[in-house]
């Protein structure tokens, strides 16, 4: 190893710049002169962070929660459209797919932070609507009522993935199944309580009235 004694009053001389006039000359980086580092924290200073927080008055560092942000991007609109969907239709969520024409693991990706495809996001928006009516209401779709016929020869699933309006659909599945119940319930309220009467063995091989004659 070789070393490189130099005094300290040449050190000096080198290392501190002698007074010129505001406009000297430009000089070229190519002549190999030291530049001025103006804000420096001088000779024999230390030009850490904390310099550079006491001088400039910020942090030269950020620090960002990595998880907050990760929870923060997984939360996607669709991902809360999803939320709706399922606290709207529940257990009847199962039925959904169909809609898409996707797998049941698709619908639990989008609920889980993925994004649907862009044939897909109209009828989320769309399904989503129909859920908060559901909600709103407190209306329980079944298995059954899904697959009910509503409009034009379809069903509400059907209806919806064809690009139906979901709020309007919605409201008119439960119209059709408010009526099957009042319907229901005039029946009851005619029979009363009588119960239907249980054949007996002399009815065996009695012939009966065929009402489609």
């Amino acid at each position: 190893m070789v070393g490189l004694a130099v005094s300290v009053g040449d050190f000096n001389a080198y290392a501190h710049y002698r007074p010129v006039s505001a406009i000297h000359r430009q000089v070229n980086v190519a002549e190999g002169r030291p530049l001025p580092c103006f804000g420096g924290s001088g000779t024999g200073g230390i030009q850490d962070v904390h310099f550079l927080i006491s001088r400039h008055g910020y942090s030269s560092v950020v620090i960002s929660n990595i998880e907050q942000a990760a929870t923060q991007d997984a939360c996607t609109p669709y991902t809360e459209l999803m939320t709706e969907v399922k606290a709207g239709f529940g257990r009847t969520m199962s039925h959904l797919p169909a809609v898409f024409g996707v797998s049941r693991q698709t619908l639990y990706n989008w609920l889980n932070g993925e994004t649907p495809k862009e044939q897909h996001q109209d009828k989320l928006e769309q399904l989503a609507a129909a859920a908060r009516v559901f909600t709103e209401t407190g209306f329980k779709p079944t298995s059954l009522s899904l697959d009910r016929i509503i409009a034009k020869g379809k069903s509400f699933v059907q209806l919806i993935g064809q690009g139906a309006d979901g709020k309007e659909t919605a409201e008119c599945l439960i119209r059709i199944e408010q009526r099957g119940a009042a319907s229901r319930k005039k029946l009851d309220d005619l029979l009363g309580d009588r119960a239907p009467s249980r054949p007996d063995v002399a009815d065996m091989g009695r012939p009966v009235l065929n009402e489609e004659a």
